[in-house]
């Protein structure tokens, strides 16, 4: 989309706060100056900002966030004014421009809406301006009770075809153990592949946050997926964005897997929400992830969800694990009849002639 490597930053709404729980201006100021760095050495920053219903918290002087959606969303829509407006005056006072855009999943999820979305980054990049962005709580009803800005993130980075994602938060990696409660916890330095062990050791959210380190992993895996490398790091480390970029030891890295997939092929399987499940044997998941196969009814072993054909699905081996994601090219339905079985069988047992695979291998994109 641009010449310059672009990288997505997300900072949690814990590190935007000081210990009154109001926005930190020097926190702001010291980000931006690390943007105007990037920027002057050839990345193309883009933030993604938590901090709308922490504002708003700050702002009316509340104990804690309340439970009630309108009240979150009221809070944010509060709170939104000010967080834009610190992200403003911290980028101008380094020469940077910002432009705040406000999306929701149906942004993404949406081709059309996605297509005029990128062509909108394109012409910002062009512009030299840094996107600060957030989700639109105030109206993003399911993003405020299911979302968090780590997927958006995630998102964000896997559509415009970054190189990086950082997603800056209040601790410093991802650990074997919890480090508040076992002394012996070691920082994990790299994660090779996010597997169901390392999800299930995630912790929760965080006092103002939504979102907590498994969604933080999550966020990565699906990145991971499309050829982005993710860092999860300590938002308060001294210059952190200059040194990661370096390759300082910092945080928790995991590795983008393979060459970027194409537009259509991220939009399908990143975008797109999950209408089910297909569970494979280990012969298919060896085609899909070490030969670029497709995947045939031949090796599907169980079929789990409501689906229809060009539905986006996920694939899962027999671990358990989800190795990837692809556009479903029959239906649950038809897909549990047929399942295990060849493709000339498959047709008569249906009665009528069916694709060449489940899923197309142009129409799938592995994960891990």
């Amino acid at each position: 989309m641009t010449e310059r490597r672009i990288i997505v930053i997300k900072i949690g709404s814990n590190s935007l706060v000081d210990r009154h729980g109001k926005l930190d201006a020097a926190y702001f100021g010291r980000m931006a100056a690390q943007f105007a760095s990037l920027h002057a050495s050839g990345w193309q920053p883009v933030l993604v900002t938590s901090g709308a219903v922490a504002s708003g918290v700050g702002i009316l002087g509340l104990s804690e966030r309340p439970p009630g959606l309108p009240e979150r969303q009221a809070l944010a829509a509060i709170g939104q004014i000010t967080l834009a407006q610190r992200w403003e005056a911290a980028l101008a006072a380094h020469g940077l421009v910002a432009a705040q855009v406000l999306l929701t999943y149906d942004d993404f999820t949406h081709r059309e809406r996605y297509l005029n979305l990128a062509a909108t980054f394109r012409a910002l990049f062009e512009f030299g301006a840094v996107p600060v962005i957030n989700e639109n709580d105030t109206v993003a009803v399911e993003e405020l009770t299911v979302g968090d800005n780590d997927r958006l993130s995630a998102l964000v980075a896997t559509q415009l075809g970054a190189d990086r994602l950082v997603l800056l938060t209040d601790i410093d990696g991802m650990y074997d153990a919890d480090p508040r409660t076992n002394p012996a916890a070691q920082r994990m330095r790299e994660i090779p592949v996010v597997t169901t062990r390392i999800l299930a050791a995630a912790g929760g959210a965080g006092a103002r946050g939504r979102g907590g380190m498994r969604s933080k992993i999550e966020a990565a895996r699906l990145a991971s997926g499309a050829g982005v490398t993710t860092t999860i790091c300590l938002a308060r480390e001294t210059d952190v964005l200059i040194r990661i970029i370096a390759g300082d030891d910092l945080g928790t890295r995991i590795p983008g897997r393979g060459d970027k997939a194409d537009s259509r092929r991220r939009w399908l399987a990143v975008a797109r929400r999950v209408k089910g499940h297909l569970h494979i044997d280990a012969g298919a998941a060896t085609a899909l992830i070490s030969k670029g196969r497709s995947l045939l009814p031949a090796g599907v072993a169980r079929v789990e969800g409501r689906f229809e054909r060009g539905d986006t699905i996920a694939i899962v081996n027999p671990e358990g694990e989800e190795i990837a994601r692809g556009l479903a090219s029959l239906s649950a339905v038809e897909l549990t009849a047929i399942a295990g079985k060849r493709l000339a069988a498959a047709a008569g047992v249906l009665g009528y002639a069916l694709p060449k695979a489940a899923v197309h291998r142009d129409d799938l994109l592995v994960l891990i």
